[in-house]
């Protein structure tokens, strides 16, 4: 077994297929299959198994992951010590995050991180929700996630950032009068609440769960609920008069800057926001470097 047999079984798992994987290490299909085939004979394990027209890593494959990884970071690691370790002239730092959270939290954590360490390449994907970002991180296809605190699991370490507060944005756009007579938004109610549609996530996201805990606080159920997956459509559907939406307050202030109806809780409504990293990429040095910067950055930032 070497490295690159190692590099061939972590593409795969990475890039989704064998075809993607070989592509992104310049060798042919033919190639990439050999090196697998020569790990899994030498370990003595079947690493992947065929779903459909997808390779899906097995039991025994996800157990071989993680020394996998640390063994291909050691080896890059000793090839660019100076450059990787000292300077961060070089590269790459993957971020995931929940799509709420790619909207608000991550570009100011990546601007700073950018503006301090120009030549590391980063890239930020979405997840669908908590579970698909920690086996993300598990996984290491990732080397940090953004997502709400309760978002935790065997070796993933969690760092709070912030309390992230909720605002309501309610059916409908803002008269002349109101846009006038307002300075502050005002507090929701729970006859307000009671009054609405209320278009949100699907169960098991976490701002759903946090919706859900705003309506238990005043006691009252929404009359009607509009389901969908597409965050972003949140505060369009609320503006466009379907109903009331629960998002962070920075998507509802820009709502507002576009005529929406903002009503603020009487009583804060919240998650925790926080960074999910392994315990064995804490060392890695864009990793490191990033944790530093976003400790840094003030709360509500």
């Amino acid at each position: 077994m070497n490295l690159e047999q190692l590099e061939a079984v972590v593409a795969v798992v990475d890039y989704g297929s064998y075809a993607a994987a070989a592509d992104v290490l310049r060798i042919s299909q033919p190639s990439l299959t050999r090196r697998i085939q020569r790990c899994e004979t030498d370990l003595g394990l079947a690493l992947f198994t065929r779903v459909g027209r997808r390779m899906q890593v097995t039991d025994a494959g996800r157990s071989v992951l993680g020394p996998a990884r640390r063994m291909l970071q050691e080896a890059n690691g000793l090839r660019a010590l100076a450059d990787a370790q000292q300077a961060l002239t070089a590269g790459t730092l993957r971020i995931g995050a929940l799509p709420s959270l790619v909207a608000t939290h991550v570009p100011e954590l990546v601007a700073r991180f950018h503006a301090a360490h120009p030549d590391v390449r980063i890239e930020v994907a979405g997840a669908v929700d908590s579970a698909e970002l920690l086996e993300a991180v598990d996984l290491g296809r990732i080397d940090l996630g953004v997502a709400d605190v309760a978002t935790a699991g065997p070796g993933v370490e969690v760092r709070l950032l912030e309390e992230q507060r909720f605002a309501v944005v309610l059916p409908g756009l803002r008269t002349v009068a109101e846009r006038e007579a307002e300075h502050t938004p005002p507090t929701i109610t729970g006859d307000e609440l009671a009054a609405h549609t209320l278009v949100t996530l699907p169960r098991g996201t976490s701002m759903r769960a946090v919706t859900d805990e705003a309506y238990a606080r005043f006691g009252v159920q929404p009359p009607r609920v509009i389901v969908t997956t597409q965050r972003d459509a949140l505060t369009r559907f609320a503006t466009a008069g379907v109903g009331l939406t629960v998002v962070p307050e920075r998507l509802a202030d820009w709502a507002a800057a576009n005529g929406a109806r903002v009503r603020r809780f009487p009583t804060p409504v919240t998650r925790g926001i926080g960074l999910l990293v392994r315990h064995d990429s804490l060392g890695t040095p864009a990793a490191s470097a990033f944790l530093r910067l976003a400790e840094r950055v003030p709360s509500g930032e």
